[in-house]
C-alpha cells in the first residue's frame, strides 16, 4: 500500500472499504443512493470502486462533478459531456439511433431557457428563440440512455454545492428552482420509460440533507437511500498503519500504531495517511528519535499554517450552508468545544447561544442551539460522548479540534 495523502485511491491502494462497496452495489440494484460526508473521507474512492464493481456486472457507468455548475443547464452539459463517449461505444442500430437522438438533444441543451437572477420564472432564452425548459430536455436525455439495453450508473459528485450555487445566484427564485430540480430528479425521472435501468449515486461534501431541512423540502430526497462512510474500527486502522510501515520500512509497533489511531481519534483513512506522511517526514529528519515522541508532533504538524489546507473547508462550509448569523453561532460553540479534548456540556454550549441572542426569548435560543447541534453532529464536526458520565459534545477529528483551537487563539 502506498502512502497517498490526497488523490482518490484505486486498486491495491483501496483498503478497508470492500464490504462497503458490496453494500452500496447491492442497494443500487433497486434504489438510488445519497452518499454524504465531509471532504477527505473517501467518497470519490468508494464511488469509483462501486463503478468498477457494477461495470464488472455488465453495467455502464459515468462520473460527473457538478461543483462548478451554476445552473440547470450546466448540469445537463456535464451529463452530455460524460455520456457522449460512452454512447459512441454502443455498436448497433439501436446505438446509432441513440447517438443521433443524443446529438439532437445536445443542440437543445445549448438553447435551454435558464432563469436570470431576479427574473423569477420569466428567464431568458439562450440560443434559439424556441428554447425549451431544461426539465423536458433532461427527461429526453434520460429516456435515450434508458433505451440503450444496458443498466447504467450515473455518479453525480458535489450536487449540494451546485444547488447552493443556484440559491446564491438567484435570491428570488433560487430556492424554488432547487425544489424543482429535486422534484424532477425524484418524480419526473422515475416516470420516464426505461428509467428503471438507470441508477444514481449522488454524493457531496456539503450536506444535501442540511440544505433541504433548512429550506423545508426534506420530502424531495426521501426516495434516496441515505448512506455514509463510517471511520475504520481501531483494529482495521491499526492494520492499515502497519501495512504502510512495512511498505516504507518504518519500525512501527502495534502499540505505536494504536497510539497514532488514538491521536487521530476519528480513524478515516485519509487522516491516517496524512498523519503517517508527517511521521515519515519527521523520522527522516530525526532518525534517532523514538517514534512515540514523533506521533503527537506529526498530528500537530497537520494543523500548522501551510499544512492545514484540508481543514479550511470545515469552516467554509458553515458559510455555504448556513445563514450568516447561524454560521457565526456555530463557530462560537465550536470554539468552546475545541478548548477541551473531551468537549463541552450542552448546557454550557446553550449558554453561549443565549449570550449571543440577549434580546430573544430563551426558547428561540434553545431552538437555534438544537438545530445547530444536530447539523454539526450530522456533518461530523462533533459527536455526543457520555463516557465521562455527563454528555459532552466533542470533536470527532482530533486534528480538526487542534486546528480550530489554534485558529481561535492569539
Amino acid at each position: 500500500m502506498d502512502n497517498i495523502a490526497g488523490s482518490p485511491v484505486e486498486g491495491e491502494n483501496f483498503f478497508g472499504r470492500e464490504n462497503d462497496v458490496k453494500h452500496l452495489s447491492q442497494i443500487l440494484t433497486n434504489d438510488d443512493v445519497l452518499l454524504l460526508g465531509p471532504r477527505r473521507i473517501g467518497k470519490t474512492s468508494i464511488a469509483r470502486a462501486v463503478m468498477a464493481s457494477v461495470r464488472a456486472q455488465g453495467w455502464r457507468a459515468i462520473e460527473i462533478n457538478v461543483a462548478s455548475c451554476m445552473d440547470e443547464r450546466g448540469f445537463l452539459d456535464k451529463l452530455n459531456t460524460a455520456l457522449t463517449p460512452e454512447l459512441a461505444s454502443i455498436s448497433s442500430k439501436i446505438g446509432a439511433a441513440i447517438a443521433d437522438g443524443f446529438k439532437a438533444a445536445t443542440n437543445r441543451v445549448k438553447s435551454l431557457k435558464v432563469p436570470l437572477p431576479g427574473a423569477g420564472s420569466l428567464g431568458i432564452e439562450l440560443g434559439e428563440a424556441n428554447a425549451e425548459e431544461w426539465t423536458k430536455v433532461g427527461c429526453d436525455v434520460i429516456q435515450l440512455i434508458g433505451a440503450a439495453e444496458a443498466r447504467w450508473l450515473i455518479y453525480v459528485d458535489e450536487l449540494p454545492i451546485m444547488l447552493f450555487n443556484i440559491i446564491r445566484a438567484d435570491p428570488q427564485a433560487g430556492t424554488q428552482r432547487v425544489r424543482r430540480f429535486l422534484d424532477w430528479f425524484r418524480n419526473d425521472v422515475r416516470a420516464i420509460p426505461g428509467a428503471h435501468s438507470v441508477r444514481w449515486l449522488v454524493s457531496g461534501s456539503v450536506g444535501l440533507d442540511t440544505l433541504v431541512h433548512q429550506h423545508a423540502m426534506a420530502d424531495t430526497i426521501n426516495s434516496l437511500s441515505h448512506q455514509s462512510l463510517a471511520a475504520f474500527k481501531d483494529e482495521l486502522a491499526v492494520e492499515m498503519l502497519l501495512r504502510l510501515s512495512t511498505r516504507y520500512q518504518i519500525p512501527l509497533s502495534e502499540t505505536d500504531a494504536q497510539a497514532m489511531v488514538g491521536a487521530v481519534h476519528w480513524a478515516q483513512p485519509y487522516y491516517l495517511q496524512i498523519a503517517f506522511h508527517h511521521l515519515r517526514t519527521l523520522l527522516s529528519e530525526r532518525p534517532d528519535t523514538a517514534l512515540k515522541e514523533l506521533i503527537d508532533e506529526a498530528i500537530d504538524t497537520m494543523v500548522q499554517p501551510g499544512m492545514d489546507n484540508d481543514f479550511h473547508h470545515w469552516e467554509q462550509r458553515l458559510d455555504m450552508q448556513l445563514s450568516r448569523n447561524d454560521a457565526a453561532h456555530a463557530r462560537a460553540i465550536l470554539k468552546l468545544a475545541a478548548q477541551d479534548p473531551l468537549g463541552a456540556k450542552p448546557e454550557t454550549l446553550l449558554a453561549v447561544i443565549e449570550s449571543r441572542m440577549p434580546n430573544e426569548p430563551q426558547e428561540d435560543a434553545q431552538r437555534v442551539f438544537i438545530n445547530l447541534r444536530d447539523i454539526l453532529e450530522r456533518d461530523a464536526y462533533w459527536w455526543p460522548d457520555a463516557s465521562s458520565g455527563a454528555k459532552r459534545y466533542r470533536f470527532r477529528l482530533e486534528p480538526l479540534r487542534r486546528w480550530w483551537l489554534r485558529r481561535n487563539t492569539l
